[in-house]
């Protein structure tokens, strides 16, 4: 298989994990949900979010992991063997799908501000 071929491929495969994974974690977050109609009785429907939220949820997680694959792959061209920069990829691109998903999933299930704690009492420091 040819270097192009490897790359292409990766990158592709990258882009639709990440769209995939992107759009699974945003969809299933409780802040969608209630946003989609989850709420009681529909209270806090938002569907402003299908043309807002969405697209840009879509859009990093189709960008944000083939382009940590194609600057691994750039960044290791003439220093390792072939098959060592493609495995080197793989392991980088996981690690920022990892990352990308995780701080998806904390975006779009945000802490209860009216349990944030800051300094250990009781009463949230918000309210003071």
């Amino acid at each position: 298989m040819d270097q192009r071929d490897t790359a292409g491929y990766g990158g592709c495969a990258a882009a639709a994990l990440g769209a995939v994974t992107a759009l699974y974690v945003w969809g299933s977050s409780h802040r969608t949900g209630v946003h989609l109609g989850m709420g009681f009785e529909g209270h806090g429907r938002d569907l402003s979010v299908l043309w807002t939220e969405l697209p840009l949820v879509l859009l990093a997680g189709a960008l944000v992991p083939p382009v940590s694959w194609l600057l691994t792959l750039r960044l290791l061209r003439g220093r390792a063997r072939q098959r060592s920069r493609v495995l080197v990829a793989a392991v980088c691109t996981a690690g920022v799908l990892a990352l990308s998903t995780w701080g998806l999933h904390t975006w779009s299930n945000p802490r209860d501000p009216d349990h944030v704690r800051l300094s250990g009492t009781a009463v949230s420091d918000l309210d003071l």
